[in-house]
């Protein structure tokens, strides 16, 4: 074996292990605020099988601080580790350690022990921590076992990007605590990770599947929490017993018998999550109250939700969670539904969602979670400050055709307004505000995609827009009042000329045509006085027509038959 090569392969591997560590700590540098960073620098490299031909021997004449590279090849024994030390193997699918089937494969029992890139099956126990502290795990396969990864009374350790297969418990932990589990698939397991009588662990972005009893087993155990994972195809997702204040958030729980089962367990969390097509229940809750569930989307279960010998919060108080079975109206258009969604006895949603629940996160100066809800996909969230005044968040929408979101007034100060592809929202409005949040509902055209951009105005541009709101609302009055007034008046001249007229031919209950005899009967009389007149003031005799069918014959006009 090339020892130059050798020395490359460790740096890069000692370097990569490292990086992955402080990535960790960072993420969760609050919850794990005790943890400090195990040894993964030697300041001597011991290689098997060059310089030792077993694991165990390098072991024992390693100093603290050591590393120790094992090479490709399949090693029968059991190792104990007992001095802080670097275990990387060459190849994690080669660089094999077997326990012929029975005992402890490899047992940590110091602190700040990194083992990287190993394979480790074929006994009781594949990879025991006990009373052990500040350990990294990662990129390790752990196979063929009873117990795969065995904490026992163990914390502040991190076990990341390893595979936990084929074993009765993937990952077990008793009794240990502020424990950081990352990035790790457990599958085809009895259980895919179990937590007995131990807290304040952090599981996040696993994959929990295909384990033919629980993806997730959390029993007597408090204030953990489980969040961004997979947790598929188990017969129960993520079972609960007599356990509390855990929080279960941003989980995909699909595919499973029942999705998520509480036993007993109080003042729990659940939000965020996605629970989609589980056989039999999405969250079942068996004596157990006290718990909240809200902004979770419970989509074709064969029956969404359970509560037995429970009361439950199912609802924040604004929103609460999307059912994919719930069918009533949003009438007043904000994107919650206009009647509560009956769970069971004393158990109801009082502000069902009209569509999915969803996040996501934006990085200025600080990082903000966006929370929507909407029948869109939504994509490429970003920030963006304009001329150190003017900020707006934007992102993508896929298909549908509304949004409800919240955002946070510490990343963009109200007042906002909406704008889709460039042009104000067909409808927008402010639907709630609690002083850190807004969150408005505005709608648009289904189609294939949309560009929203959310911007805030400031206060002398919304002056400025109310100042012309308040002038075009002016003259609007003026011209009502005109055409008010020259309306009054044509009515007035209206009224007169029809009561002349009524003066004129009368009240009387008779026909057009003999009112017009009769006003042809007037105009007789006084033309022959008239005439009188006339004849007497110049001595000349005008002949009228003596009567009104004298006078239509004169003319030649023919009367209707």
């Amino acid at each position: 074996m090339n020892r130059d090569v050798i020395l490359v392969t460790i740096l890069l591997l000692s370097l990569s292990q490292w990086s992955s560590s402080a990535l960790i700590h960072a993420g969760y540098n609050e919850t794990q605020a005790s943890y400090s960073r195990p040894v993964v620098a030697s300041s001597n490299t011991i290689l098997v099988p060059d310089d030792y031909r077993t694991i165990q021997q390098a072991i024992n004449a390693a100093e603290e601080g050591d590393t120790i590279f094992v090479g490709t090849g399949t090693y029968y024994e059991y190792v104990v580790v007992d001095k802080a030390l670097s275990l990387l193997g060459e190849n994690n699918n080669d660089t094999i350690v077997d326990g012929s089937g029975i005992g402890i494969v490899v047992s940590v029992i110091a602190n700040n022990v990194a083992i990287h890139n190993l394979t480790i099956q074929n006994g009781e126990i594949g990879i025991w921590l006990g009373y052990s502290r500040n350990n990294i795990l990662s990129d390790t396969t752990i196979t063929d076992n009873s117990y795969g990864i065995y904490l026992w009374g163990s914390s502040n350790n991190f076990l990341t990007d390893n595979i936990a297969s084929d074993n009765y418990d993937g990952i077990y932990f008793y009794s240990s605590s502020d424990n950081t589990v990352s990035g790790n698939i457990a599958s085809n397991n009895s259980y895919g990770i179990h937590l007995d009588s131990s807290s304040a662990n952090v599981l996040v972005d696993n994959v929990f599947s295909s384990n033919t009893n629980d993806g997730i087993r959390i029993y007597h155990s408090d204030n953990n929490v489980i969040s961004d994972s997979t947790i598929s195809n188990n017969t129960y997702g993520v079972y609960v017993a007599d356990s509390d204040k855990n929080l279960l958030s941003v989980n995909k729980v699909l595919n499973n018998q029942d999705g998520i089962y509480f036993y007993y367990s109080r003042n729990n969390i659940l939000t965020g999550n996605t629970i989609a097509n589980n056989s039999q229940y999405g969250v079942f809750l068996d004596s157990s109250s006290n718990n909240e569930i809200f902004h979770n989307s419970f989509i074709k279960n064969i029956e969404s939700s359970r509560s037995v010998n429970s009361v439950n919060s199912w609802d924040n108080g604004v929103e609460g969670n999307y059912w994919s079975g719930y069918l009533n109206t949003d009438a007043n258009r904000d994107g919650i539904g206009d009647t509560p969604h009956l769970i069971g006895e004393n158990n109801q949603d009082n502000y069902p969602l009209m569509a999915k629940f969803s996040q996501f996160n934006l990085i200025e100066n600080g990082a903000y979670m966006i929370n929507a809800i909407s029948n869109s996909t939504i994509s490429e969230p970003q920030f963006q400050s304009l001329n150190n005044r003017t900020n707006t968040v934007s992102f993508k929408v896929d298909g549908g055709s509304f949004c409800r979101i919240s955002i946070p007034h510490s990343l963009i100060d109200p007042p906002l307004t909406v704008k889709v592809d460039g042009n104000p929202s067909s409808y927008f409005k402010k639907v709630y505000s609690n002083g850190t949040h807004t969150w408005l509902y505005f709608s648009y055209v289904h189609s294939e995609e949309h560009e929203i951009t959310l911007i805030h105005t400031p206060p002398s541009e919304q002056l400025m827009l109310f100042q012309w709101a308040i002038f075009g609302l002016a003259i609007i009055t003026v011209i009502l009042f005109s055409i008010s007034v020259s309306y009054y008046r044509l009515f007035n001249k209206q009224k007169k000329i029809i009561k002349a007229y009524e003066r004129e031919v009368g009240n009387f209950p008779v026909s057009h045509e003999e009112r017009a005899r009769m006003r042809f009967i007037k105009d007789v009389i006084e033309r022959e006085e008239k005439l009188e007149e006339f004849k007497k003031k110049y001595g000349i005799k005008i002949q009228p027509a003596s009567n009104l069918e004298d006078l239509v014959e004169k003319l030649g006009v023919k009367k209707k038959s």
